[in-house]
Parts: C-alpha cells; sequence; structure tokens
C-alpha cells in the first residue's frame, strides 16, 4: 500500500490507529510467536527486507511506538508515514529496540521530525489513553460491528471499511503456524489494486 500511497497524499491523510495484541493478549508478543511472520513476509512481499531477531533480550512493549507515532502525526501526517515505514524497518530488519525512547528519538531524527516534542511526549506518556481509546475503538468495530481486523484494515472517511484483500492465506495450529499459501497477487497487480480500493474509498 505504501508503493503507491504517494499518489493520494494531497487528497488524504494516512493515520494508523493502534491495535495493540499486548493488550488483546495480556502480554507482550513472544519471540517464538513473532518468528512465524518471516516466512509471511518473505511471500507476501519479496522486496520487504527482513531478518530475524538479531539479540537474546527481545522487546518489551511495542505501546512506546504507538505513543511515538501518535507525536509524529500531530507534527506531519507526511512525516509520520515515514516514521512509521522506519518504525517497523527498524524492529524487522534493523534488530532495533524499538520499546526504548532514545531508539524511538533516534528514529524520529531519522524521519526529520522534532525529536524533543516526541521525547517529551514519550516521557509524560502523553498518549497512552489515545492509544488505548484506539485499542476500545478497534474492539468495538470488531466485536459490535463484526469488522474483522486485518492487517491493513482501511476505513475511509465515507464509513467504507476495506480488509486487506492480498494476505496470505495460512494456517495455524495450537499457536504454530504449520501452512502459508501463495497470496492471490503479486507485483503491480497488488499495487494496482490498492490503488483502485483507495480510489473507491474517497469517492
Amino acid at each position: 500500500m505504501d508503493h503507491v500511497w504517494e499518489e493520494f497524499e494531497e487528497l488524504v491523510n494516512l493515520s494508523w490507529r493502534a491495535f495493540p495484541l499486548e493488550i488483546i493478549n495480556k502480554r507482550p508478543a513472544p519471540r517464538h510467536i513473532v518468528d512465524q511472520e518471516w516466512p509471511l513476509v518473505a511471500v507476501q512481499e519479496p522486496l520487504a527486507p527482513c531478518i530475524a531477531w538479531p539479540h537474546e533480550e527481545y522487546l518489551s512493549t511495542t505501546l512506546l511506538a504507538y505513543e511515538a507515532y501518535k507525536s509524529a502525526f500531530l507534527q506531519s501526517p507526511v512525516k509520520s508515514r515515514n516514521f512509521d515505514l522506519k518504525l517497523r524497518r527498524a524492529f524487522f530488519y534493523e534488530g532495533r529496540r524499538i520499546d526504548k525512547n532514545d531508539v524511538l528519538c533516534e528514529i524520529a531524527s531519522e524521519s526529520n521530525l522534532e525529536v524533543d516534542k516526541i521525547r517529551n511526549d514519550l516521557e509524560r506518556r502523553k498518549f497512552e489513553k489515545a492509544v488505548m481509546q484506539d485499542y476500545n475503538d478497534s474492539m468495538n468495530l470488531r466485536d459490535k460491528n463484526n469488522i474483522p481486523m486485518t492487517s491493513p484494515t482501511l476505513i475511509f472517511p465515507n464509513g467504507k471499511v476495506v480488509h486487506n484483500p492480498y494476505a496470505s492465506d495460512k494456517k495455524i495450529e495450537n499457536g504454530k503456524l504449520t501452512e502459508v499459501h501463495a497470496p492471490v497477487a503479486y507485483g503491480e497487480d497488488v499495487y494496482e489494486g490498492f490503488r483502485r480500493i483507495v480510489r473507491e474509498g474517497l469517492l
């Protein structure tokens, strides 16, 4: 989706909302579960660079990263999109501790954001309640309105909801990924599909 989003930046802002699994599951994501994401990434987006987490000690939380993103979005929706991508790359490819304020501020600097503002917001936990509100809103959409939460789920200003139609089908048994199917499309077909989704969502 990010591959085509710049084409629409003058029409609509992209604002990610938190769906923190560590709140839903009442624990940070265990390493052995996240490690199973690598084959999914490799199948679904071969161009996305990923490596297994290279350190013995694992992340203690992702909540601070959600909070840092919210601070970044208030500064600049465009820069916050780049910040979001750098956060993902930092964890999934560079092995950086995105559960630490100093690391989040380093990535903010690399994204040309006002670092002191983000550091202050993190230290005050200014957006902790906002992240929890995102969680509550997402659970209401899932449970009361029967809207499954996939990655991504796009909710447009007109209320239209679109789930990722290109996610790879998979089978999980006893908490373990046992089977990954090929996605329904690759490359330019996926890009054009997301262009169509965004255009229709903005009608």
